[in-house]
């Protein structure tokens, strides 16, 4: 069994919420005090549910926005959340944290996703997508592979069924809970919380007892990352060259270089977590 374990929460994904149009869910959504609420309620079931059983340590790593969403009063008191340095490495933590397997909750579709509740990919305001090998790309993924460079496989994964359909296609072995079920970007059939907990509760039991592997990123690597904005792009290349990586903008047979498309080769975890 898993007994050193890392939860990582996202807020889009957890029952409850749709959000409104043209807007994410910051804090001045009118959803956002439902999401925050309903995110501890669902990481409380899970952590009871693995401490019941032999759980020794359960870590929280709350990174929507950039942190500081849920209210450390409503967590189950023997979660520790985390702290986190913004200045250094995305899920740098993982290296020193002893985990055997990170659970995902509350995240959500890739953006793009045809029906995934407020679906996006890191940044819903300038972002149009991410590629891997040629490949669409979300979070999940992303957060997934830095896991798994530090030796920590992925177990479980709560969110909307759209969610959960994407995480499966890269990490098919994971247990799923469907949190709601997805209609479009803000609408969405919402499930009974008592049934939602239980679910949440047998699942990840089930998870932490089973050998998972570890899907680690082989290298050479390429990315591709999209703006909604040229002058976005624009920045994010001279970064990426201030930086030493191997990038140009995206060949196009009709443009000749696509200004909002971004193609980085990366050799090593590092160089992938300073593309994405």
């Amino acid at each position: 069994m898993y007994k050193n374990i890392l939860f990582l929460l996202d807020m889009e994904g957890v029952n409850n919420v749709v959000g409104t149009p043209y807007s994410g869910l910051s804090t001045d959504n009118e959803q956002y005090p439902i999401a925050i609420h309903q995110a501890a309620l669902e990481i409380n079931a899970a952590a009871d549910a693995l401490f019941s059983i032999g759980a020794k340590k359960i870590d929280l790593w709350d990174n929507h926005g950039g942190g500081h969403n849920v209210i450390p009063e409503e967590l189950d008191k023997r979660i520790n959340l985390l702290e986190i340095d913004p200045s250094r490495p995305r899920m740098y933590f993982a290296e020193y944290g002893n985990y055997n397997c990170v659970c995902f909750f509350g995240y959500h579709a890739m953006e793009g996703t045809l029906g995934g509740v407020l679906a996006h990919t890191m940044n819903s305001k300038a972002v149009q997508h991410y590629k891997l090998n040629g490949h669409y790309i979300g979070e999940v993924d992303m957060d997934s592979y830095i896991a798994a460079f530090h030796g920590v496989p992925t177990a479980f994964f709560a969110a909307g069924n759209i969610a959960c359909s994407q995480a499966k296609r890269i990490l098919p072995h994971i247990i799923t809970v469907t949190t709601k079920e997805e209609l479009s970007r803000n609408k969405a059939i919402f499930r009974d919380n008592d049934e939602l907990f239980t679910d949440i509760r047998q699942k990840i039991t089930e998870a932490v007892q089973l050998d998972m592997p570890i899907n680690k990123l082989e290298f050479p690597a390429t990315i591709e990352k999209s703006f909604k904005r040229v002058e976005d792009a624009e920045k994010y290349l001279t970064r990426l060259k201030s930086r030493s990586i191997d990038a140009d903008y995206v060949d196009n047979d009709i443009l000749g270089k696509d200004a909002h498309s971004v193609i980085s080769t990366v050799y090593n975890i590092s160089e992938f977590i300073i593309c994405i």
